[in-house]
């Protein structure tokens, strides 16, 4: 029978590898799960852990910038730090973040609104040659009204996506750590004490 005693110090390692591994999987599927049920408190925790990677990377992308310039001269200083530090203000700025992500849904909320109505009236215009104007009609104005619903409700729609998005991440990453656990758990079974 397997005890803790009758093991070596290197199954004992593997042992809590496999422990702290079975963990960080529960925990991200956890941590996935309760983003999506709590919508307004994930958006602002994972933005700030976000934000300060997005910061970290900008900083030391600068530097390497800034390092390879002194190299080779200063035709070849790129400007993609700048990227990352933006990226970490918006994400620290959740309430911006958010009006941002409202804008670009209400332009696609208009631009799919225009569409429907431009259908529509293309579809009105041939509807005396072509037998098909009818489906057409009905595509515009459901185009036209998804549109609309777009527009109304941008912030919304945007939020929800992000936390859907943070909240599938860790739960299909959690699962993916848990998959890899269980082949762990029966490489360690077959093969203990096989190790040199």
């Amino acid at each position: 029978m397997l005890t803790i005693k009758s093991m070596s110090k290197k199954e004992k390692k593997s042992l809590a590898g496999l422990a702290l591994w079975l963990i960080a999987g529960v925990a991200m599927i956890i941590m996935g799960i309760s983003a999506v049920l709590n919508r307004d408190k994930a958006i602002s925790a994972v933005s700030n852990v976000l934000g300060i990677c997005a910061l970290i990377t900008g900083l030391i992308t600068l530097a390497v910038r800034i390092a390879a310039t002194r190299l080779r001269g200063a035709g070849g200083f790129d400007l993609d730090w700048l990227i990352w530090l933006t990226a970490a203000f918006l994400l620290f700025n959740t309430s911006l973040l958010s009006k941002l992500g409202k804008i670009a849904f209400v332009i696609g909320g208009i631009a799919m609104l225009l569409e429907g109505v431009r259908s529509f009236l293309a579809a009105m215009k041939a509807r005396s040659e072509n037998e098909w104007y009818i489906p057409r009609i009905v595509f515009s104005v459901i185009f036209a009204v998804l549109g609309i619903g777009i527009i109304i409700n941008a912030q919304t729609i945007f939020e929800s996506m992000i936390v859907l998005a943070i909240g599938i991440y860790f739960i299909v990453h959690g699962t993916g750590i848990l998959y890899d656990w269980l082949g762990r758990v029966r490489y360690f079974r077959n093969f203990r004490g096989l190790e040199k």
